[in-house]
């Protein structure tokens, strides 16, 4: 079978053991970030911004992998910072395969030919790779001329060396949606595995201003999914519950909880985007934190995120979704 139908068919009988054992919150998808260092400032990154002032150690591979344990969520998202700059990223990676786990390699791919025998194709591996749009776009948003074709360069190698390989976009206040149309046609043209789309979070500090307030985001992405018709011909790693939830097309609750993000700092609560503060075990974070009081509606700092990690899993869990949404979710990703 095919990664994602594997990893879906994983996914069911995980939640379905989950919900037989009677736990209503458990994760989905762990964030793990070994390290805050990178080699870019993109635009919209909080994480340079939230930490620069006081450098932070990486966490040792034993942290990380003791983490992944201790969450238990089939899916490890591995990302940071540039995960490509942990120097033992390679092992880290090879021992969560080892649990049994599904990884994403969160990369921009700056050093990503640099690690072609390090870190081999992998049935469970899957990498994901940070394109904001065409080369206008692209180098803007990560704020460096250049980046964009070795972007496109790591893309064909990786796919030419049997990597399964996925591309990770957020659309920022600026963004151009015109590229994003042209980008969901050029990576299609190039057999990529999956696409996840989101729209840019309002973020607290000096970066803030890329963030998209929620009119902004229903707009921008009414008017991207206008100009291409029928999206059943890409291959999304989004849901399409989601990106109607995205052009404010319908409304979704957030699950925070789903995708916990495990930092240098601990694990950071009550979740990716915002930060009260930080714990040191996974399950302080999850008793102590008041789930029932974050959202929309509830919080106002959530009045205008929609962020995949939160709305994602709520998909997932099957809330706000209809039997018709079910059944075009097990068809796209069981028998695509």
């Amino acid at each position: 079978m095919k990664f994602p139908t594997v990893l879906y068919t994983t996914m069911i009988k995980y939640m379905a053991k989950k919900f037989f054992a009677g736990n209503k919150r458990y994760p989905l998808v762990m964030m793990l970030e070994p390290t805050l260092r990178c080699n870019l400032d993109c635009i919209g990154c909080g994480r340079i911004a939230e930490y620069k002032a006081n450098p932070i150690a990486d966490l040792t591979v034993e942290q990380c992998l003791e983490s992944v344990e201790e969450c238990g969520a089939p899916v490890v998202s591995v990302c940071g910072g540039e995960p490509l700059v942990y120097k033992p990223v390679d092992i880290l990676i090879r021992e969560i395969i080892a649990q049994k786990k599904y990884v994403y390699l969160c990369t921009n791919a700056m050093f990503l030919d640099r690690y072609w025998e390090r870190i081999p194709p992998h049935k469970q591996l899957a990498l994901s790779i940070h394109l904001d749009g065409m080369e206008a776009g692209h180098d803007w948003a990560v704020d460096r001329p250049g980046t964009f074709r070795k972007v496109v360069e790591m893309i064909d190698e990786a796919k030419a060396r049997g990597y399964r390989v996925c591309t990770n976009t957020t659309v920022f206040n600026g963004t151009n949606p015109d590229e994003i149309v042209e980008m969901m046609e050029y990576l299609h043209q190039k057999g990529v595995d999956g696409m996840l789309i989101s729209g840019a979070y309002p973020q607290e500090g000096e970066k803030g201003e890329y963030g998209l307030v929620s009119e902004q985001m229903n707009g921008v992405f009414r008017n991207i999914f206008s100009r291409n018709g029928s999206l059943d011909k890409f291959n999304f790693n989004n849901s399409h519950v989601y990106f109607e939830f995205l052009q404010g097309l319908r409304d979704l609750p957030c699950s925070p909880w789903a995708s916990p993000n495990r930092t240098v700092k601990g694990w950071k609560g009550p979740c990716y985007v915002l930060t009260d503060r930080y714990y040191q075990t996974f399950q302080e974070l999850m008793e102590s934190t008041d789930w029932d009081s974050l959202g929309p509606g509830r919080d106002l700092r959530c009045a205008d995120c929609k962020i995949h990690s939160g709305f994602e899993p709520t998909v997932a869990f099957g809330k706000g979704c209809t039997l018709k949404d079910h059944i075009r979710t097990v068809k796209t990703h069981l028998f695509s």
